[in-house]
This record gives structure tokens, C-alpha cells and sequence, in this order.
């Protein structure tokens, strides 16, 4: 088991992607299943235009991760999840014990997250939710609009 564990440590498709720039991911807290997009930026075409690739990991309970690709000169759908990424509503910061509001704890559902610039200079976002919020509605629906998109190889 040791063995199969440092050969997948290894893999160069679960290392970190040249010109990666932002990650998202969702993992159900009850089925252990878990996927996580790398979004890096590729070669620019012959039109000047960026490419993105995309590496989806899917992982779940003592199975082998599952590896696949999707990049926006195949796939339409890439750039218009990354455009989409700007239209998230971002929470605000709710510290406990303030203004007699509370925050409600799910210890189940799925945990939604992303990495990614921010609009500040040189800054970087990370949020991380539940169900029933807007990152969580982003990403089910990045997930779907991706779905036809992946491949079982890089191009």
C-alpha cells in the first residue's frame, strides 16, 4: 500500500501545474468525495489569446484518484467558468460574539472552496463555504457546465 501511495505522491499529473494561478474545489462531507479543479494558464494561440487548461482530481475512499484535463482551445465552457468567477459574491467577515449575531455551523453538506487572485494589487482570495451560498452555487455550476469537457489526457 506504501508503495502505491509514493507512486501517486510522484505523479507529475498531481503535482502543481506550470502557471497555475487559482484552484476550486468541492468535497462531500459525508461520501468523502472530493474534486478539485487547477486552473493554470497555457501557451497563448496564434490569435494572441490566453489559453487556460484545466486538471480536475476527483478523489474518493480508497480508490485511486481520478485525473482529467480540459483546456479553453477545446472547450468553450473553460473561459466562461473563469469569466464567471469574477460575478461571485464574496462574504464579508462575521467575527463571533459581535452585534448579537451568530454563525451557523453545518457539520455536514459539502465544503466549497477557491484560490484565486484578488482585485488588489498582487493580492490572493480564499473563501471556503457550505451549501446554500454563492461560491457554492458557483462551483456545482462550473462543475456542470464542465462535465463534457474532460479528457483523460493532456493536450
Amino acid at each position: 500500500m506504501l508503495a502505491v501511495l509514493l507512486a501517486f505522491m510522484n505523479d507529475p499529473a498531481l503535482s502543481d501545474l506550470p502557471r497555475q494561478w487559482a484552484q476550486f474545489s468541492r468535497t462531500g462531507a459525508l461520501n468523502h468525495i472530493s474534486e478539485t479543479i487547477d486552473i493554470a494558464t497555457g501557451d497563448r494561440g496564434t490569435d494572441a489569446e490566453f489559453r487556460y487548461i484545466l486538471r480536475r482530481t476527483k478523489n474518493s475512499l480508497n480508490a485511486v484518484p481520478e485525473i482529467a484535463w480540459a483546456d479553453s482551445a477545446t472547450c468553450p465552457a473553460v473561459r466562461s467558468v473563469i469569466a464567471s468567477m469574477r460575478k461571485i459574491q464574496v462574504p464579508s467577515p462575521a467575527p463571533y460574539g459581535l452585534e448579537d449575531k451568530s454563525t451557523a455551523l453545518t457539520l455536514d453538506g459539502t465544503g466549497y472552496s477557491l484560490t484565486a487572485p484578488s482585485s488588489d494589487n498582487m493580492g490572493k482570495l480564499t473563501i471556503s463555504s457550505n451549501i446554500g451560498t454563492p461560491l457554492a452555487a458557483w462551483v456545482d455550476t462550473s462543475l456542470k457546465q464542465l462535465e463534457a469537457c474532460w479528457r483523460t489526457t493532456a493536450s
